[in-house]
């Protein structure tokens, strides 16, 4: 692991901390450290790093990896999310990737997401996702499985393969549908 970081690197996690509520810290929490994965350590999704200490902070910080040091998930630089939605006490981490939103949920907790009122803004975010062009998915991952929130509905796609994707749809009638697709056939039309 190199603890040098490129100009570009450094440039975009500052222009990522300067988006920091201010007041908002990580302190005891560190969720991302078990949902998501981090490739440069070999960490899956939904298992503890081997670096952390649940509650402490990371064992390595001066040298972790240039995906922990540019990360941070919504609560902390969305300001419209209260204290609620601190991702040790909802237990998801929420993590915006091109526009699309994922709830990165807590194996331990597989239904935190579907509490009040995380549902409904899950539904509310979904409607307003299904009106932007190109469509934005808004999904929630309980380990590496997939679940697609729909303005009118859920779709559960169980594990994506490496080479697939989510694609949404629209029919005539306006009714949003999302399907899985290899990343080669995946269609990038406005929508």
């Amino acid at each position: 692991m190199n603890a040098l970081l490129t100009t570009e690197q450094l440039e975009q996690i500052a222009r990522t901390e300067s988006l920091i509520v201010p007041g908002r810290s990580c302190g005891s929490c560190s969720l991302c450290c078990k949902v998501l994965h981090i490739a440069e350590l070999g960490k899956p999704i939904g298992k503890w790093c081997a670096h952390c200490r649940p509650g402490n902070g990371c064992g390595i910080h001066p040298t972790r990896p240039v995906s922990c040091r540019g990360f941070y998930c919504e609560w902390k630089i969305a300001k419209g999310l209260g204290p609620e939605w601190k991702p040790d006490r909802c237990k998801f981490v929420l993590k915006k990737n091109d526009g699309n939103l994922t709830a990165h949920v807590d194996p331990g907790f597989p239904n935190a997401w579907r509490a009040t009122p995380y549902y409904e803004n899950f539904k509310i975010w979904a409607a307003d996702a299904a009106k932007q062009t190109p469509m934005r998915v808004i999904s929630i991952m309980v380990g590496e499985r997939v679940t697609v929130v729909l303005p009118d509905s859920e779709a559960e796609f169980g594990i994506l393969g490496p080479d697939e994707l989510v694609q949404l749809n629209r029919d005539e009638r306006g009714v949003v549908s999302a399907r899985k697709v290899l990343q080669d056939e995946a269609v990038f039309a406005p929508v």
